[in-house]
């Protein structure tokens, strides 16, 4: 009976949301966008449920990892400082500007 796998170690190896999120000390909103972009593999079954492997997501850390790594090696030797590629710009977002809100606040 030792060697039979609890119902949770059995489901280890995929992950909602919600739980890949926390593995990757993410917001939800963020795991979305990253699955939405196709930045990590995903099996969408419908709206409600997303699911994914572990060890993509650990794939997908180990190699964003190296190139930014890369890139840094890259910015302390003088050469190139772009972002090594879509992803790893997605978190420098510029934020948008302040909606101007003084004309309704002279009407009040």
């Amino acid at each position: 009976m030792a060697d039979m796998p609890t119902t949770a170690a059995a489901n280890d190896e995929t992950l909602g949301l919600e739980q890949a999120a926390t593995l990757l000390h993410l917001g939800l909103e963020a795991m979305k966008d990253l699955v939405r972009e196709g930045a990590v593999p995903a099996l969408q079954l419908n709206q409600k449920h997303t699911v994914l492997l572990r060890a993509d997501l650990l794939a997908y850390v180990r190699e964003e990892g190296r190139k930014q790594a890369e890139q840094r090696r890259r910015m302390r030797k003088g050469g190139n400082t772009q972002p090594v590629d879509a992803a790893s710009s997605r978190t420098r977002r510029a934020r948008a500007p302040k909606p101007d809100l003084s004309r309704y606040e002279a009407q009040g």
